[in-house]
């Protein structure tokens, strides 16, 4: 399970590059890390069914998401 701490890394990064892009309002930058971790695990989790895949790409997406959360407090203080 290595692998999905660095799909999470890699979904906490490429929201963070749309984020400095301005690519969309940063109020939406949740919801886009929610859909990249779906993504990513739809297509690089290797886990048995479909379902397994997207609960596996929740988690990332919603870890991603929570990670950035985390991010924008610490830079606020």
């Amino acid at each position: 399970m290595f692998e999905v701490t660095i799909i999470i890394a890699v979904v906490l990064a490429i929201t963070e590059f749309i984020k400095r892009l301005s690519f969309i309002p940063v109020k939406y930058l949740p919801a886009a890390s929610v859909v990249l971790g779906l993504l990513a695990g739809i297509f690089y989790v290797d886990v048995a069914t479909m379902q397994e895949k997207i609960m596996f790409g929740l988690m990332i997406g919603l870890a991603a998401a929570g990670l950035f959360d985390q991010s924008k407090i610490i830079t606020k203080k």
